[in-house]
């Protein structure tokens, strides 16, 4: 009998405690599809950025669109210094004729192992297939004149095998804009509040500790926003208060 009423003592649990812990189970159970989605969606607005920026760069200089797909015919040998080495094999022919290198590369895995690349180059000069095997001799090389930059940035930012990538992989990169450019995109990628609040073609980065740094001025901007158990709530907007030193 003692032996019942320790058991029947025992706290009932409410019903509401019951629910909150049944949301937090499934809450850590999917919370990587939500990260994985906020990632990818994020790649994909700032891939956008980047080839328009490119894209009104290259009116003005007179450049064309190009795309490149590099595959590897044995994924045994990938290693990531390989797109390093590419572009900067391109690049160096580029700038010893004059001429400034924009492109941008998504990295995939639908099969083989392969890359992407929308290159900006000038109008007149043309990929050498001879150089661009003995810059890519890890598998098979395909290029083709881009007839819709749109299509093209659409197809890119699939990003559906970031899963399925090396470990360590990057699964984009860009280079070669101009500073107009390289603002836009970082700027784009800002949360809207500082945006609203940074001077127009300052450009900021993430202070050590919490909040922005102005990379111009060294002001500090902090978050309005504060978190609580109902989500973000606005507390005040408030100007920089101190620079680094």
């Amino acid at each position: 009998m003692s032996q019942l009423s320790s058991v029947d003592s025992r706290p009932i649990p409410s019903a509401a405690s019951v629910t909150r812990f049944a949301e937090l189970v499934k809450k850590i159970e999917t919370s990587a599809t939500p990260s994985a989605r906020k990632r990818k969606t994020a790649a994909r607005r700032k891939l956008s950025r980047v080839i328009r920026e490119q894209r009104r760069d290259a009116k003005a200089a007179k450049r064309r669109a190009v795309v490149v797909t590099l595959t590897y015919s044995d994924r045994a040998t990938y290693t990531k210094k390989h797109i390093s080495a590419f572009v900067d094999a391109l690049r160096g022919v580029l700038h010893r004729l004059g001429h400034r290198f924009p492109y941008a590369w998504v990295f995939e895995k639908a099969g083989q192992l392969h890359y992407h690349l929308m290159l900006w180059l000038p109008r007149g000069y043309k990929l050498d297939f001879a150089r661009l095997e003995k810059w890519w001799p890890w598998g098979s090389t395909w290029v083709e004149s881009c007839r819709s930059v749109k299509a093209w940035e659409r197809y890119m930012a699939k990003f559906d095998s970031m899963a399925k990538l090396p470990k360590g992989a990057r699964f984009c990169g860009h280079g070669g804009l101009d500073e107009a450019g390289k603002t836009a995109v970082a700027r784009a990628g800002m949360p809207r509040w500082l945006t609203m609040l940074l001077p127009a073609g300052h450009r900021a980065r993430r202070c050590p500790g919490g909040g922005w740094v102005d990379s111009v001025t060294g002001e500090i901007y902090r978050s309005p926003y504060v978190w609580t158990p109902r989500g973000a709530v606005l507390a005040a907007i408030s100007p920089p208060t101190c620079h680094l030193g």
